[in-house]
């Protein structure tokens, strides 16, 4: 019996011994074979040659089940490939792998959100950016992240105060920008219909910047929504000053308004400071023709549209301005050779574009709602 065990032993330990080699084997020739694969995957990515790089990363992962790497560019390439749901679930499922490491934890979070972004859900999106950030709180990717998606989200406040941070990890300085932002947050209140609440939010956003002619311009609205008409003649008139170059955004207004306080008188010499200021102003000498001829000097009106035309022989608005007065003091011929010119021109109606991604709009933007670039915008002739 003895011998037996003896044996039996030996057979055992001969046969633990085959197994502890044949696995060695296995692990050694296995890396070496998925590392090779894995540089070529990632040679073929790197080429745009998905459908290469993706068998290639499935082969790896067969091979290897530890390579949290290929596992994520497999993810990334699925969301190249529109297939979002497979990156999430591919990413997602990472996350609770052990032998993940913290920068590849970092590096699953960024394409969880980049995931979700594809994907149209910018609330998941913003919960994986702030999973990064408390992670490692001056993550600038993240914080910038979280900036945009906040942006986007209209959540004004909390893009702000990620903005700032941003700044302030850069050393730079846009109270432009942030002015920009408390305007917007003050327009949420303003749509809803509380105008006290959001000129408090529009003061803020002054106190920031306190030539953000926005905040003014708003405020000045609101006054009139409230029926506050003297104060929105004051804060406009802020705004003019501010901007003199978008005061016609306010001529109408400010003239109905003034017209109904019995200061009508005013309008003229407000509309004659402005040409102080930007001689020969297309908009303002309009609506200075405008004013005489309510007046009664239409005269005065069209010579300043005939020299309006002469300098500016493509602006629509100031011919069809021309032909209303002339054709009130029966000047026909000249009324119908003036409407012919624009007819042959075919001008557009005027709109707003902003000047960094062309998008239209009918009515003035102080931040671009597509790109979020600040002061971009410009009257399409």
């Amino acid at each position: 019996m003895a011998i037996l065990d003896i044996i039996l032993t030996l057979v055992l330990i001969a046969l633990i011994v085959f197994i502890v080699v044949n696995l060695a084997n296995r692990r050694r020739r296995r890396p070496r074979d998925s590392v090779s694969l894995y540089t070529m995957a990632l040679n073929h990515m790197l080429h745009g040659e998905d459908d290469t790089a993706i068998r290639l990363f499935r082969d790896v992962i067969r091979r290897d089940t530890d390579n949290i790497d290929a596992y994520i560019n497999l993810g990334i390439l699925m969301r190249k490939k529109d297939k979002t749901a497979n990156a999430i679930k591919i990413h997602q499922g990472l996350l609770y792998r052990q032998e993940v490491n913290a920068i590849q934890r970092l590096e699953i979070l960024r394409n969880l959100v980049e995931d979700y972004i594809k994907a149209g859900d910018k609330i998941r999106a913003l919960t994986y950016v702030e999973s990064i950030i408390n992670i490692d709180k001056k993550n600038i990717w993240a914080l910038e992240k979280n900036h945009l998606l906040n942006r986007d989200l209209g959540r004004w406040e909390k893009a702000s105060e990620y903005l700032e941070k941003i700044l302030a990890i850069k050393k730079e300085h846009n109270d432009r920008l942030l002015a920009l932002y408390k305007v917007q947050e003050g327009l949420v209140q303003y749509k809803a219909g509380e105008y006290h609440e959001a000129r408090l939010i529009f003061r803020k956003a002054l106190r920031i910047d306190p030539l953000c002619e926005a905040a003014y311009y708003y405020i000045g609205n609101s006054y009139v929504l409230d029926h506050r008409e003297s104060d929105a003649v004051e804060e406009w008139i802020k705004f003019a000053d501010i901007a003199p170059q978008k005061a016609h955004l306010i001529f109408k207004s400010l003239q109905t308004i003034l017209y109904n306080l019995g200061n009508f008188g005013n309008i003229e010499s407000f509309y004659e400071n402005l040409l102080k200021r930007l001689p020969g102003d297309p908009m303002t000498l309009i609506a200075l023709a405008g004013l005489y001829e309510k007046k009664g000097n239409a005269n005065r009106a069209i010579n300043i549209l005939e020299d309006l035309v002469e300098k500016n022989p493509n602006l629509a608005v100031a011919k069809i301005g021309l032909v209303k007065i002339l054709i009130g003091q029966t000047r026909l011929t000249q009324a119908t050779n003036i409407l012919s010119e624009i007819i042959e021109q075919m001008v557009d109606t005027e709109e707003y574009v902003c000047a960094n991604c062309n998008n239209q709009s009918r009515e003035i933007q102080w931040l671009c709602p597509v790109c979020g670039m600040a002061d971009t915008y410009f009257t399409k002739a």
